[in-house]
């Protein structure tokens, strides 16, 4: 698990380092819901690392947002030294995610 506990109302994100150059196309989140402490965020993204630079993958297929499972996100493959996952918390509450399976 991770969340980004205390933040609400930014931008944050999380990353994967690859220990060599990675060929990726797809991703899962599963995101923990608590109606107390943490709710979906406002939106996510994935970003890949080109250099110094981080750019959004092609998406094929959407963000979706929602609980008690996995949501899948398909992309352009790309071969990178770095996925990254960002997100958008409510302004109210954080996010954290269960896991994150990168494909």
């Amino acid at each position: 698990m991770f969340g980004w506990w205390p933040q609400t109302g930014t931008v944050e994100w999380v990353q994967y380092d690859f220990a060599a150059e990675t060929n990726v196309s797809a991703a899962e989140v599963y995101w923990f819901y608590n109606p107390r402490f943490c709710d979906l965020p406002v939106s996510w993204r994935l970003l890949y690392r080109e250099g110094d630079e981080w750019k959004p993958v092609k998406n094929k297929s959407g963000y979706e947002l929602t609980t008690n499972r996995y949501v899948g996100v398909k992309f352009e493959p790309v071969t990178t030294p770095g996925l990254r996952l960002e997100v958008e918390l409510q302004p109210e509450k954080s996010s954290a995610i269960l896991e994150w399976k990168v494909k």
